[in-house]
């Protein structure tokens, strides 16, 4: 068996004194990195020493690839601060040189792998680009293999498994960071027994195997546990956002719609009518607008109540959308006025969709209290024209509108930029 020099404190104080110091420059560096990192995107590495190129570099434009690679580097950090921690403890002598020279090159060639595997994309045919489970898996190996070979140092890998299982919390799901649990008890398990078995002259060591064994498990159990509960926080947040979601589009949906017959509004309808005016400016397009009135309205309010004239406007409106295109527009323009918006379309054709609307009225039961009454409209139809303003166009068939009230209503009249005249 092969003896290793006795490692005292005198040693320490008397040669190793500045090896403390730069130790703990080192670990404010991982620190600040790991801080830093944890908070990187790709717009903060411009703005960092212009360093974007570097990322790119280094896990190409993607910016998906660059969060999963900056998380790799913390791993690659962690894993680092481990080999150095051993090599050091190879100069002076505390640790086998060839046991440690194994590790460090195995461990050297699976980061290689790993960014291997990143760098060229490969890990996005994965089921988990990110190979979170697959990373802490060969960490927690490796650092059940430098326990093995730590000698006085040992315990640095139960402080970097904490490290690399919190670490963990954020970049893994909770049945992969359970498993990577189970995993590193049973590794550090095996550890413990190899290392009491190899020093079993040593009671104290023995003793110390039990005692770093304990507090693994509960280490381990305490992770679990944060787990579960960072779960239930996800879970809880995930829900809060679908209902805050669901609620937004509620409210953009109220905030668009008319509340007695569900067509648009007519705020939003002007909108609409901006856009596609915009639209047709620039391909030199066309699109008609047609103003529809109930005729006599008032007359079914005063004989039979606002009940029934509300009833009417519902099945107006509902014969309306079921007789247009689905590229057409139809809003409720304000009290028993709606406005038609036909996309890509002359008035001749519009006048045959609004002649097969007032067909399908006809036929229609507008108020299931009242079976045998039956209302009509009247429509006024207009073009748009190039670089006019909405308000010009909407005037325009306003005007047709009126036209087709003066005339007897229950018909459809075009203004004279339609290209013709009074249509019953």
């Amino acid at each position: 068996m092969k003896y290793l020099p006795e490692f005292t404190l005198a040693d320490l104080h008397s040669a190793q004194a500045h090896y403390l110091i730069a130790w703990a420059v080192l670990i404010s560096a991982v620190v600040v990195c790991v801080t830093a990192m944890i908070r990187c995107n790709s717009l903060w590495l411009h703005r960092w020493l212009s360093l974007g190129w570097l990322s790119d570099f280094l896990f190409t434009q993607d910016p998906k690839q660059k969060t999963i690679g900056l998380r790799y580097l913390v791993g690659v950090v962690n894993c680092t601060t481990g080999l150095v921690a051993l090599n050091y403890g190879v100069s002076i002598g505390v640790i086998d040189a060839d046991g440690c020279r194994q590790l460090t090159a195995a461990a050297v060639l699976v980061m290689a792998v790993f960014y291997g595997l990143l760098r060229t994309g490969w890990n996005q045919k994965l089921a988990n680009p990110s190979m979170s489970e697959a990373q802490m898996a060969s960490a927690i190996a490796f650092l059940g293999w430098g326990y093995l070979i730590g000698g006085p140092g040992a315990p640095v890998a139960l402080m970097l498994l904490f490290i690399i299982l919190m670490f963990g919390m954020f970049t893994a799901t909770s049945r992969q960071l359970i498993r990577s649990s189970v995993l590193a008890g049973v590794v550090f398990g095996a550890a413990f027994i190899m290392t009491g078995v190899r020093e079993s002259g040593s009671p104290t060591l023995v003793r110390m195997q039990m005692v770093y064994f304990g507090v693994l498990v509960i280490m381990l159990v305490s992770v679990c546990l944060l787990v579960n509960e960072m779960a239930r926080l996800r879970a809880r947040l995930t829900q809060r956002k679908t209902d805050l979601t669901a609620a937004l589009a509620q409210i953009k949906e109220l905030a668009i719609r008319d509340e007695l017959t569900g067509l648009f509004n007519r705020r939003h309808m002007v909108s609409v009518l901006n856009a596609e005016g915009q639209r047709t400016d620039r391909s030199q397009g066309r699109f008609c607008l047609c103003l529809i009135d109930v005729d006599h309205f008032k007359a079914i309010n005063d004989e039979w109540g606002h009940g029934t004239g509300d009833e009417v406007l519902r099945s107006l409106s509902n014969v309306i959308a079921a007789g247009l295109r689905e590229t057409d527009v139809v809003a409720r323009w304000g009290g028993e006025e709606f406005l038609v918006l036909f996309t890509e379309t002359d008035c001749e054709d519009a006048t045959v969709v609004i002649e097969r609307i007032r067909l399908m009225l006809s036929d229609t039961m507008v108020c299931p209290a009242l079976p045998d009454l039956r209302v009509t409209f009247s429509a006024g139809l207009t073009t748009y024209q190039v670089d006019e303003s909405i308000v010009a166009t909407i005037e325009r068939a306003d005007q047709a509108l009126y036209q087709a009230k003066a005339t007897g209503r229950n018909r459809t009249e075009r203004h004279t930029f339609c290209g013709g005249d009074y249509l019953a």
